[in-house]
């Protein structure tokens, strides 16, 4: 039972139009902007659900669609997330659906989106931004394909504290370079839909044990300098949250695109 539908697609609405007024109808800058769509799907249903995401797959491909992205991920509370780069908000006025048919509209989308609903229980969407200042990616890691395996951090913290927050994660990420770090990470805030001040750390790896092995490389170079300011850093955080889980490149589409998430 779907018990979001019309209060997710006005408060979408809103949030859209509440963009394009903020950052006018098109950027012209790279700002970074990331719509996030988190689908509850229950087991029984994953069969169908990941179908109809191949068959939404194999549409665009076949139709060649341009400029509309989306990188998939499934997180271990069987949550599937859907990243899709913001470069046009007017495009998004009515929605990601809305969008797609502007790109292609066929009657095939119409029967194709009309299954996959059919499989979600629940959804819910809010806007993040990367930031590629706060983040660390070393030059000989690759953090797509090669390494599925995702950790989401999530870090709330009290109001007030975003300066220093930064600023320690701007010296971690200097530190990590200093130290040759070969585990990197992003940064990501939330902008549209979360509580505030929001930011995300994501990691990544091969598998589970390939991250826990790295991290615990990673946190021997860092030493005592590391975990000092890592000790700043918590003490301005009042809730935290971890998910896990694995990125989808056979259910993403993203023609030629790489992108953080």
């Amino acid at each position: 039972m779907k018990i979001t539908s019309f209060k997710n697609y006005f408060s979408t609405l809103f949030m859209f139009v509440f963009l394009s007024n903020a950052f006018g109808q098109t950027m012209d800058e790279n700002l970074n902007l990331l719509l996030v769509r988190e689908d509850k799907v229950s087991p029984s249903m994953s069969v169908d659900y990941e179908m109809s995401l191949t068959d939404l797959k194999n549409f665009l491909t076949e139709n060649n669609v341009q400029n509309f992205n989306y990188f998939t991920h499934l997180q271990d509370d069987y949550r599937f997330t859907h990243i899709v780069p913001i470069d046009d908000m007017d495009n998004l006025r009515d929605g990601t659906r809305e969008a797609l048919k502007n790109k292609i509209n066929k009657p095939e989308l119409d029967i194709i989106l009309d299954y996959f609903d059919l499989s979600v229980e629940s959804y819910y969407q809010y806007i993040i931004q990367y930031q590629p200042n706060l983040s660390y990616v070393s030059t000989v890691e690759n953090w797509q394909e090669n390494n599925p395996y995702r950790k989401w951090n999530f870090y709330y913290f009290y109001p007030g504290n975003e300066k220093e927050a930064e600023e320690l994660l701007a010296a971690y990420k200097y530190l990590y370079g200093k130290k040759k770090v070969s585990m990197g990470f992003r940064i990501f805030t939330g902008l549209i839909g979360t509580s505030k001040p929001l930011y995300i750390l994501t990691t990544w790896g091969e598998s589970p044990i390939d991250y826990h092995e790295n991290l615990e490389k990673a946190s021997k170079l860092l030493g005592e300098e590391g975990a000092i300011l890592w000790t700043k850093l918590m003490a301005l955080v009042r809730e935290t949250k971890t998910v896990e889980g694995w990125f989808l490149p056979q259910y993403s589409y993203a023609p030629g695109m790489k992108m953080a998430e």
